[in-house]
């Protein structure tokens, strides 16, 4: 078979790392799926994975496990849910969105609830397999006694409690148990593990990682897995998250604020007060014992570890019985919402013979944030060239963890000088030259590769349209409407003008295009970041009119400042990108004041 295992979040790696182990056992060929935000966290990079809903649809696949609750539509495969948790009282598990085949389940409490909506639904079937991400409790479940018995010792204690609470604003108890924890950790000396969701917000996860630092006994669990956590707690501390079952299956106590399930089987309160007491009561009372074993027969019987080969087995042999779906059917309004998500389904993916490669070509410097997307967002080229100005953040170790990537380090004179060198360095004709903070969309790498490929191609260099990107939101108007510059040529029919310094011109020998699909421009992180941006492209560009020799006045530091902002912001309809328009367009002019402010400088030196 071969399978996708598909990742939007973080917490999907640990639940699908066992469906992983058993495919490779049984030699079944897989590729894993992760959002953008995850690149840089992703722990199998030496694994066949992609960021690109267009390498899924190229792989055809025979299915799709996926731990969330969206899934394109389009890609071919039988479409599996696997579940991200086992709190079935949160609003939305038990929703049918339609997007899924099948449902594989924990235990008996959801089988029961599944098949009842199968019954109204009728489209698609439901086994009970158990969950693969508990299948590490059979094998590891006393993996961590050593170094369990080592953190005790250390703070001469006996317990270890963790707290983990859920993200959700309206549910979670962190804004509530900040003194409540602090008082535990310092009237009873226990160790207290805090271990936060992915999506917590960056508020109290900065306000918890403070009271770490300020109690030694403490500690702010930054590991993206929480199960190691699990199997050395004695005790666990949340609210309504999943993680809850998922200890309580471990047969130890739980003590909860506010949950909304139904049916409460552990100890909860609804008032975020008394925390140490109850800590103190279900250490040596224990008086949900009998529950504990109610929610494991109900929600996971299973403890033989073997959760994820039942999940395997019983996709190979629905398959078998029922064949591989090419999509799956959706309302107009469920298709729009994965569309809005991963992007519309390539019509026809380009798939043929490559009768010309193409070399992918960055200049960097200290761009941390950028290089692995952007390497991974040219990873279809044939050839990636890097030429780096002694990036000192990172990017270069980055880089150096990719071996398909040549690095060259040079010192940086001015944009033109650089590029130009860069260009030289191509192997091949055609050349995709990008800046580290621009994307290439799914839609418009199929056009590039269309093109290149193309018996007759009709020009020799394409210009790409931009969309602005103002953080991660698209800046509609503001002077980037019509935005655009070569991005892809033939290395044989170009060059550089040596007259410009920044914002470089391509000299194309030859017929120019413009290619149908946009490219995406990452150029506003911050307030600052682009404040630096213009001010050093301004005082480039005061280098380059100095040799004009002539005097800046008051008409350069008012009326050109005054018009750049004018003109982006009324004439270009700035005015409709809102708050985000008044910010661009006065940066921008910025840029202008900052030219002839550094002009004037250089004159007054001369």
């Amino acid at each position: 078979m071969k399978i996708i295992l598909f990742c939007q979040n973080a917490y999907a790696f640990g639940i699908l790392a066992p469906i992983r182990d058993v495919l490779l056992e049984q030699e079944h060929d897989f590729l894993w799926y992760i959002s953008g935000k995850l690149l840089d966290n992703f722990p199998y990079k030496n694994e066949n994975y992609t960021v690109s809903t267009l390498d899924l649809q190229l792989y055809k696949s025979d299915a799709i496990f996926v731990p969330g609750n969206e899934v394109p539509y389009y890609i071919r495969g039988l479409k599996v849910q696997v579940f991200h948790g086992l709190a079935g009282e949160k609003k939305g598990h038990f929703r049918i969105r339609h997007y899924f085949d099948l449902y594989l389940t924990q235990g008996p409490y959801f089988t029961d609830k599944f098949n009842e909506l199968k019954k109204i639904h009728k489209n698609f079937d439901v086994i009970e397999t158990g969950w693969p991400k508990l299948d590490v409790y059979s094998s590891e479940k006393n993996r961590y006694d050593f170094e369990k018995k080592a953190i005790l010792q250390q703070y001469n204690t006996d317990k270890i409690v963790l707290y983990a609470p859920t993200f959700s604003p309206s549910l979670t108890s962190a804004p509530f148990l900040l003194k409540e924890i602090k008082d535990l950790a310092e009237q009873t000396g226990y160790v207290i593990f805090i271990k936060f969701h992915d999506l917590m917000d960056h508020k109290w996860i900065r306000a918890y990682r403070t009271l770490a630092n300020e109690i030694p006994n403490v500690l702010f669990k930054d590991d993206k897995n929480i199960i190691k956590s699990l199997l050395q707690a004695d005790i666990l501390i949340s609210d309504t998250s999943s993680v809850i079952y998922e200890f309580i299956l471990l047969n130890k106590p739980v003590i909860s604020f506010k949950n909304i399930a139904e049916k409460v089987l552990w100890d909860n309160s609804n008032s975020y007060t008394g925390l140490t007491k109850k800590v103190l009561d279900n250490f040596h009372i224990d008086p949900h014992a009998a529950e504990r074993a109610y929610i494991n027969m109900q929600f996971h019987p299973y403890q033989d570890g073997k959760s994820a080969l039942r999940m395997v087995n019983a996709v190979k042999n629905h398959i078998e019985t029922n064949g591989v779906p090419e999509k799956r059917e959706l309302s107009l309004a469920r298709r729009f919402k994965i569309n809005s998500m991963f992007g519309k389904p390539i019509l026809n993916p380009f798939n043929g013979e490559k009768i010309n490669k193409i070399s992918a070509i960055l200049i960097t410097y200290n761009e941390d944030i950028h290089i692995n997307a952007v390497l991974e967002n040219v990873k279809f080229a044939d050839e990636i060239i890097v030429v780096d100005s002694f990036s000192t953040d990172g990017t270069i170790e980055k880089i150096k963890e990719r071996p398909e990537v040549k690095l060259i380090q040079r010192p940086f004179v001015n944009y033109t000088d650089q590029k130009s060198y860069a260009l030289e360095q191509a192997t091949n004709d055609w050349v995709l030259f990008l800046d580290a903070d621009e994307r290439v969309p799914d839609r418009l790498r199929n056009e590039i590769l269309e093109t290149v490929n193309s018996k007759e191609p009709t020009a020799d260099a394409y210009y790409f349209y931009r969309i602005f990107m103002f953080k991660n939101k698209v800046l509609r108007f503001s002077g980037w409407q019509r935005d655009k510059n070569y991005r892809l040529f033939k290395k044989s029919k170009v060059h550089f003008t040596q007259d410009r310094i920044v914002h470089e011109t391509l000299i194309v020998n030859g017929q120019s295009g413009i290619l149908k699909n946009k490219l995406i421009h990452y150029s506003y992180k911050n307030y600052e970041d682009y404040k630096g941006k213009m001010i050093k492209y301004g005082q480039m560009k005061a280098v380059e009119e100095f040799k004009k020799d002539y005097s800046p006045n008051l008409y350069h530091f008012t009326f050109r400042p005054f018009y750049k902002f004018f003109n982006h912001y009324i004439l270009r309809f700035g005015v409709l990108d809102g708050k985000k328009g008044v910010i661009i367009c006065y940066l921008n002019a910025l840029g202008v004041y900052s030219r002839y402010k550094e002009l004037k400088r250089l004159r007054n030196l001369r």
